[in-house]
């Protein structure tokens, strides 16, 4: 059992870190839709922070905030979590079925 958590988590860590890599290429060649799937995590959570708009109601400018910083920061261990969780049911099934 410990084994199989430890590289449960492990592959929490490798595809957090892998998608939020691939999110940034994707968002760097203006593929901001595939880069919000890749980073599922930080889109969900920057959504429930606010935006402050600098700008006029005519043109708007919105500039982030400390929260959308912490959102950024929340969305990596909440990856590596769900990744984990997922990687060790699917260890449990296929060790259930061998």
């Amino acid at each position: 059992m410990t084994k199989r958590l430890l590289v449960a988590i492990v592959f929490g860590v490798v595809t957090t870190v892998a998608l939020m890599c691939l999110a940034f290429v994707a968002a760097n060649a203006n593929l901001d839709g595939l880069a919000k799937i890749l980073f599922w995590q930080n889109s969900l959570l920057q959504s429930l922070a606010p935006l402050g708009n600098i700008g006029t109601a005519e043109h708007p400018v919105y500039e982030g905030t400390p929260l959308n910083f912490l959102a950024f920061l929340a969305s990596i261990p909440v990856g590596i979590i769900v990744y984990s969780l997922f990687a060790y049911w699917a260890l449990h099934r296929m060790r259930r079925a061998a």
